[in-house]
């Protein structure tokens, strides 16, 4: 067998585990819970694997290139184990004080998610892709690869903000009147945000909070929701 023919097996056993992390790892969050993210995170997951994807492929033909083996079955084998030990590394979802103890070139910053809208800086449109930098978006990429960032959500829809106390209060029990499964209520200020915001339902993952705004900005009384995130930043 040729060198140019190992290093052929050896790439597509790069890419065969590359295959088993996507299917076994992160399906659910690309495919089956596309709704609930972000395009943002969407595109990150496509920056990780472009670029990822063609690294593990050379290791696994590399692998197999220096390799004394001649039988293809065992050629592949370890192709597929050199990047193997990496997708196995960085399968699942890591928690955020996993992830503040790694170096910040290879992942995002990591930001708590506070049950509480008043920290919340607004989300008008999640479906559109933000601006950033190349460098920002590798980092977000990789940092998907890797288990950071990639999972879906959740979402504060607010629909009004008010200086005054009493009328945030009226404004949510107006909305109740019409539709009150929307479940209105007040929250409360925080130093420095002296507005007090009217959110309707409860907490929600993207499709969810998404749907909620559009019953809400169906009422007469809600001319505009957005979402918020609740991160810290």
């Amino acid at each position: 067998m040729s060198s140019i023919e190992k290093a052929i097996l050896g790439a597509l056993g790069g890419f065969s585990a590359v295959l088993v992390k996507f299917l076994g790892q992160d399906y659910a969050h690309v495919v089956a819970h596309a709704s609930n993210l972000t395009a943002d995170q969407l595109l990150a997951y496509q920056v990780g694997y472009g670029l990822l994807t063609p690294i593990l492929m050379f290791l696994g033909g590399f692998v197999a290139w220096i390799s004394d083996e001649r039988k293809r079955i065992k050629i592949v084998a370890l192709a597929v184990a050199a990047p193997a030990m990496i997708t196995t590394w960085s399968g699942g979802h890591k928690v955020d004080s996993v992830a503040a103890a790694l170096p910040g070139f290879l992942i995002p910053t990591a930001h708590a998610q506070p049950a509480d809208p008043r920290q919340a800086p607004p989300l008008r449109n999640p479906d559109a892709v933000t601006q950033k930098g190349t460098l920002q978006r590798i980092k977000e990429g990789v940092g998907v690869f890797f288990g950071y960032g990639g999972e879906p959500k959740k979402y504060w829809v607010i629909v009004g903000s008010f200086k005054d106390r009493d009328a945030a209060q009226r404004f949510a029990d107006q909305v109740n009147a019409e539709d009150k499964t929307l479940n209105a209520w007040v929250g409360v200020t925080t130093p420095g945000n002296d507005y007090y915001p009217v959110i309707v339902g409860d907490y929600a993952y993207l499709s969810q909070a998404k749907d909620l705004r559009q019953r809400a900005l169906a009422t007469a009384s809600v001319k505009e929701a957005y979402l918020s995130t609740g991160e810290r930043r």
